[in-house]
């Protein structure tokens, strides 16, 4: 049986706890948020990881696209429990979502913010080209994952992530 369930409504309370553990309050400042506040959470791909009925990691994506055009989805937050960090639950938690994305076929990409050296293994890449993001970013971890090569064929002279 996998520890990997859809998240339910009923759990924001718990995934805030989780969150602010994991990030701090500090995270309500970052430029991401500003998109979360938005366009709120896509449900149907976001998950919680469990042990022994326990909460202890979660991912939340929420629906963004580049130039009005190219649709796709913003991974996070991914958050684990301090205690629970490098037992795999994260990277568990990712490749679940992000099978489940590709398998949906409504999306044509994936961003994130985060450390190249952390998502380079589910396929990541980091942005070479131009963009303007939702706010202040540090462009080295604005990261995507090219679902259907539409970003890789792309002519834009910049991309605006909406």
């Amino acid at each position: 049986m996998s520890n990997i369930r859809q998240m339910y409504k009923t759990d924001s309370n718990i995934i805030n706890g989780l969150l602010n553990r994991a990030f701090g309050p500090g995270r309500f400042a970052r430029s991401v948020y500003r998109l979360r506040e938005k366009s709120g959470y896509h449900p149907e791909f976001s998950y919680v990881y469990e042990l022994k009925g326990k909460i202890v990691a979660s991912i939340s994506y929420s629906v963004t696209s580049i130039n009005n055009e190219i649709q796709g989805l913003l991974l996070g937050p991914l958050a684990v429990e301090p205690q629970y960090k490098g037992k795999g639950y994260g990277v568990a938690l990712v490749e679940k979502s992000i099978k489940a994305i590709i398998a949906d076929s409504n999306y044509d990409f994936i961003l994130v913010v985060g450390d190249y050296d952390y998502y380079e293994r589910f396929g990541f890449k980091k942005t070479k080209e131009p963009f303007n993001f939702y706010g202040p970013v540090n462009k080295s971890k604005v990261l995507t994952l090219d679902i259907n090569q539409k970003l890789e064929v792309s002519n834009y002279t910049i991309m605006e992530f909406k």
